[in-house]
Parts: structure tokens; sequence; C-alpha cells
């Protein structure tokens, strides 16, 4: 007795076809997919903590695309502390509060939108630094971002920020 393989093929046939269409997951960098901008978005806020200092004073991309209504989550490596201000604060402004302090922190908190985690304290935020616990390790501090608009992110760290540790958050 012949049997007939064209109506069990048919189910197979179509069931890969489905497994087909799915895109494999790809890293997120940042920037635009076709021309949009994501709702979330990875960003390095320094090297890692097995770079040379001076080369964990970086934030990776500089420039960072991101949907009304979305958040960039910085994974900070070591000894930062992430600040974003509101649209309308310039590089000139945090430069000019860098130059009058001698400091660690520039602490320049007008128009902030997001003060992050200091990196030598324990929790809440404002508590005397301390090495235990120490904020300074690897950690992920998440931003959402409500309002279009072109966001200053700095490193905290006046050193940092005049190692050229700053961004922009480009929300649209």
């Amino acid at each position: 007795m012949k049997r007939c393989l064209v109506p069990s093929i048919i189910p197979l046939i179509a069931a890969l076809s489905v497994g087909l269409g799915v895109l494999p997951a790809r890293a997120d960098d940042g920037h635009t997919h076709r021309g949009h901008a994501r709702l979330s978005v990875t960003v390095s806020f320094g090297a890692g903590l097995n770079t040379a200092q001076a080369a964990n004073h970086h934030i990776l991309p500089p420039v960072i695309s991101v949907r009304k209504g979305g958040v960039v989550n910085f994974v900070v490596a070591g000894f930062h502390q992430i600040f974003v201000y509101q649209p309308g604060t310039k590089r000139e402004d945090v430069e000019a509060a860098a130059a009058a302090t001698t400091g660690t922190f520039i602490n320049l908190l007008d128009n902030t939108l997001y003060q992050g985690i200091a990196p030598a304290g324990g929790p809440p935020p404002g508590t005397p630094a301390t090495a235990n616990p120490a904020n300074g390790g690897n950690r992920v501090e998440s931003v959402f971002f409500a309002e279009p608009g072109d966001y200053l992110v700095i490193c905290n760290v006046r050193g940092h920020f005049l190692d050229g540790m700053v961004a922009v958050v480009k929300v649209r």
C-alpha cells in the first residue's frame, strides 16, 4: 500500500516557514534603527574595571537617541556618578561650575533631571562617604525620558568630566 507524503509534508513546510520569519535578537547600539529611535537603549558609562584610569573616563556612544517615553540604561563601570540635565543646560555651564571647585565632585544641581547614585557612600544618596557599602562597582542605573529635547549627560566626578566624560541624549 502506497502512502502519499504530500499531506504530511505541508505542516512541516508551514512550521519551517514561520520559524524562518523570526529574526535573531541583536545588541542595542543606542542609535536609530531604520530612522526610528528606540524605546530602550543601553549605554556604557565608563569602559570597564579592566581599563587604565583615563581610558575609563568616557560614555559610549557619546550621542544617544531614544524615543519620548523611553529609557536609557547606563551601565556604570567603577567610580562614576551620572548627572543628567534638563534641556537648556550647556556643557559650558558645567565647565564653569567645575572651574569654581577643587573637590572630587562638581555638584551642579541646577536643572537636573537625574542625579545618579554616589560612587562612595551607602544608600540613600546624600549619606556620608564610606567604603562599606561602596557603590563604586559595576551597576546599572535606568533613566526615563518623558519629554523630547537634548539632555546633557556628564560624570559628576570633576576629573572625569574634565577628561571629557560627556554625552547627549536626544529624545525624539
